[in-house]
């Protein structure tokens, strides 16, 4: 058996809003709905201008589009107010990491998860994303882990063949 890595860092609302951007970034969805949503609201805006005659799709234009350019920020929001409203808020890592599993207790609940049971994971620009499920992940910031720990957590991942979401 190889080493254990033990992480113990303190969060903030920041780290919280980085990993919720990080993790909306990563749907190529938004990124389509960013474009499409800029198009619309252009178009609303050129038919307010005169570009066609009903004012109505006009607005209507113009209030989907925004809604599009900023459900990423919204949903960031939602999710961080949401994650504010818990006890143990703005939280605390506490893991300790093997070949086999993760373990240890994160917004005050204790857990251990072996490798076998994760969806995948993401190296993103703010760190370490570990995925349970498509939409449930942990995450460990870059500056929570040295560079080298940082690289063996992602050889036991490999190792038990957890899927690199990057490159899916």
């Amino acid at each position: 058996m190889s080493q254990q890595i033990h992480i113990d860092y303190d969060l903030s609302e920041k780290i919280w809003r980085t990993f919720y951007n990080a993790y909306y970034a990563s749907d190529k969805r938004f990124k389509l709905r960013f474009f499409y949503g800029t198009v619309t609201w252009i178009v609303g805006a050129c038919g307010l201008l005169g570009l066609f005659d009903n004012q109505l799709i006009a607005f209507g234009m113009i209030a989907f589009g925004l809604y599009c350019v900023f459900a990423k920020q919204y949903l960031v929001n939602k999710a961080v107010k949401k994650i504010k409203e818990k006890p143990h808020f703005p939280g605390k890592i506490d893991y300790s990491i093997d070949q086999d599993k993760i373990a240890g207790i994160e917004q005050g609940q204790k857990f251990e998860f072996h490798w076998e049971t994760f969806y995948g994971y993401r190296d993103a620009a703010p760190g370490l994303m570990l995925y349970l499920k498509e939409a449930s992940f942990f995450f460990i910031p870059d500056e929570a882990v040295s560079t080298d720990d940082k690289q063996e957590i992602i050889n036991f991942l490999r190792l038990n063949k957890v899927l690199d979401l990057a490159k899916k």
